[in-house]
């Protein structure tokens, strides 16, 4: 089977249509490269930065900086934000949950399984022999070679990474295997009810367990992450020009009242500010 890919500006869109995973090398010659807000991804993202410059991420609002090259995991799902200061050189290899399953037999988390988030530093010899792999990973990609191929290299890839994470390197804690459940469900749903005792009993535990394992995991209370979630959908929409309302509805307020004032509680502007303030008409 050979690779198939949708393309977006010369980027290759993930997404089930696109056999579900891809590879992007990316150099950014400012000073520095900013994700100002947090936001996340339906997939598994890792990055490997080979730059050796002061590099702050946040995982669900909490900060973890380094300053030398490192290996960025995260699980979909989970809110992130980074922002770098100087040459920004990375590769990033991203790729649908649903792979692990047909490929069960050749793709394996190992130590990353039960983790949101890693930030792994490394040695510039770690990462030099990882772009060997990678490169190679890269090679096949563009020529639409074997799917079966770059499949192994990843499998070969999560290994080596799992492999480097330590207890010291995870951005929290490790998850019950339910907890994956619990927060795709919310990030996928922003418009549900989504309070702890619904999602108690939609997944059979009881409330104060859920609330205690999802903090932990996590490191924020769950009404906090949920509202985060829909905050961020919200400034999605707003971006595609969404009317307000509309949004409104999407994130779960059955007053459209409601909604504005928690966007203007959490962000100090109303959505029709924001929105005109990141380039967008007001609908």
């Amino acid at each position: 089977m050979r690779i198939k890919k949708g393309v977006r500006s010369g980027i290759p869109l993930l997404g089930m249509d696109v056999r579900w995973y891809y590879i992007h090398s990316q150099k950014k010659k400012d000073h520095s490269y900013i994700m100002k807000n947090e936001h996340f991804h339906e997939y598994y993202e890792i990055v490997f930065q080979f730059s050796s410059i002061p590099t702050v991420g946040t995982v669900s609002g909490r900060e973890y900086a380094a300053n030398c090259p490192m290996i960025w995991f995260r699980a979909p799902y989970v809110l992130h934000s980074i922002r770098t200061e100087g040459e920004y050189v990375r590769t990033m290899v991203a790729f649908q949950p649903q792979i692990l399953n047909e490929y069960k037999n050749v793709l394996n988390l190992g130590n990353l399984r039960e983790r949101q988030a890693c930030m792994i530093p490394c040695t510039e010899a770690d990462l030099e022999r990882l772009d060997q792999l990678l490169m190679r990973m890269q090679e096949i990609w563009r020529r639409g070679d074997s799917e079966e191929a770059w499949i192994c290299l990843l499998g070969t890839l999560l290994y080596e990474v799992s492999n480097m994470v330590t207890e010291e390197n995870s951005a929290a804690a490790e998850m019950p295997s339910y907890m994956h459940e619990i927060i795709r469900c919310i990030a996928e749903n922003p418009g549900d009810d989504l309070s702890s005792a619904v999602l108690a009993k939609k997944f059979f535990v009881g409330r104060t367990k859920l609330t205690q394992d999802f903090s932990a995991a996590l490191g924020i209370p769950m009404h906090k992450y949920v509202t985060a979630i829909r905050l961020t959908q919200a400034k999605r929409w707003l971006s595609e020009g969404v009317p307000i309302d509309v949004i409104a509805a999407r994130c779960g307020f059955s007053q459209e009242s409601s909604f504005i004032y928690m966007f203007r509680r959490e962000t100090g502007m109303t959505p029709g500010e924001w929105r005109r303030r990141n380039g967008t008409e007001d609908s």
